[in-house]
């Protein structure tokens, strides 16, 4: 499994945001780390996009509970991810291009 660094891992999360769950963050997180995650509930909490990348079964000797089984590397190479992490990395080139201006024009001073 990947070691990711903590702004990596922090990108990476936010394909996983899902506000109707509230510990959907600790479930990424795991995911991203170990590659699975036992959950309580017999339904996957992401459905489409990110949801597609993860496959559940039924955990052993657990009630009603799924393992949620994350394969990053497929994940990182699928055209959605390219396609949605390139707009992100644009978004971030300009926000980086317009911190170097105001701190070049502070400096100036």
């Amino acid at each position: 499994m990947k070691k990711l660094t903590f702004y990596q891992k922090e990108f990476l999360l936010t394909f996983f945001q899902n506000s109707n769950y509230h510990g959907w963050r600790n479930i990424a997180v795991n995911l991203l780390d170990k590659g699975e995650c036992i959950v309580a509930g017999t339904n996957c909490i992401w459905h489409g996009g990110i949801g597609n990348f993860i496959k559940t079964e039924i955990a052993e000797n657990a009630y009603e509970c799924l393992v949620y089984k994350f394969d990053l590397e497929n994940f990182l190479n699928s055209e959605w991810y390219k396609e949605r992490s390139n707009n992100e990395i644009s978004m971030l080139s300009s926000k980086k291009r317009a911190l170097e201006e105001e701190l070049e024009d502070i400096c100036k001073l």
